[in-house]
């Protein structure tokens, strides 16, 4: 059997990602040209740099985006996206922005935001901002589609600018995962990639809720954490609904609405979409390619196989059959 391609050749190759291919004049522009492709449109200044050696590797699959960026060690770089920036791009992501080394300054909603060597911070294309890079910065960066991490965590926008250190605990977790998969990403089939993107977004939603005060200030960050792992582990469960969750915690149905509307969210909606989420993984996968699309539905769930491909198209725009026919491939 052939082995299966991954989905970026070279991914390792690192010659191939370095600004220092190039002669030394034209290694700055070749670094604004890769932060407007990986991170959208940007106005950047344009100093005159005699050499600017950097490294600059991006990865994109489905819904998300890495990117390892450095700056050359002696340069400061000012970049802005305004509204006219904005405008040029018809995608909109969230960006989780962690500084491995040196240091870089944000500029969100007017506040200025320091970024040191292990702090984490989510960024908004849709909303205005510059940077302007230390020395030595060394940046990674997992993008996502604001439709993708509003389907599981609809307050996201609330999280903007607000930087968290990860230098213990789960946030430390998060990074030291973050970072492997930005080193292994190329490298990953289609099908690895599915299931593997999956998980990260939602150890990053952990790691966001457990690093700001946002929610923890309610003392239900460990409860509503309880529950999103037992409706991971049960989804297979046809029975599966607020009534059953809230008893297997010893809560009222009601309470448990109440804390899963604190991070803007319904339990029907959450349970959904994590079903669909794993129904999405098998059917891009070979291994589960003599499955029926009514197999695979009513695994993870869903009992009736015409609401499932309605809810499907609904949510990523393609039915469940052609979205398994792309990514046989």
């Amino acid at each position: 059997m052939a082995e299966a391609a991954t989905i970026v050749s070279n991914w390792k190759d690192a010659s191939i990602w370095s600004t220092a291919q190039l002669p030394a004049r034209e290694q700055f522009g070749r670094w604004c040209e890769f932060v407007n492709e990986a991170h959208l449109h940007w106005s950047i200044e344009r100093s005159s740099f005699d050499f600017f050696p950097a490294f600059i590797r991006e990865g994109r699959f489905g819904d998300f985006r890495t990117a390892n960026l450095t700056a050359s060690p002696q340069a400061r770089v000012k970049g802005t996206r305004s509204a006219a920036e904005i405008a040029q791009d018809d995608e909109a992501l969230y960006n989780f922005l962690y500084v491995a080394a040196g240091s870089e300054c944000l500029t969100i909603d007017g506040e200025d935001i320091e970024l040191l060597p292990g702090n984490l911070v989510l960024w908004d294309t849709t909303r205005p901002m510059d940077f302007v890079t230390g020395t030595g910065l060394h940046q990674v960066t997992l993008a996502v589609t604001h439709s993708r991490l509003h389907r599981i965590f609809p307050r996201a926008s609330e999280f903007v600018g607000k930087p968290m250190s990860c230098a213990s605990g789960l946030n430390k977790l998060f990074i030291d995962h973050l970072l492997t998969l930005e080193n292994q990403f190329g490298d990953l089939t289609r099908e690895q990639a599915w299931r593997v993107l999956d998980t990260t977004l939602n150890l990053a939603v952990t790691a966001l809720e457990n690093g700001t005060e946002i929610v923890k200030h309610n003392g239900k960050f460990d409860l509503l954490e309880k529950i999103r792992k037992y409706i991971d582990e049960n989804l297979d469960d046809y029975e599966l609904c607020v009534t059953s969750i809230a008893k297997q915690h010893s809560i009222s149905p009601r309470h448990t609405h109440r804390i899963f509307g604190e991070v803007g969210i319904s339990v029907s909606n959450y349970i959904t979409s994590r079903r669909l989420d794993r129904c999405k993984i098998e059917l891009a996968s070979p291994a589960c390619s003599e499955n029926s699309v009514t197999d695979i539905a009513f695994r993870w769930g869903f009992n009736d196989s015409s609401t499932f491909s309605k809810i499907f198209k609904r949510e990523f725009g393609i039915s469940p059959r052609e979205f398994r026919r792309r990514n046989r491939h």
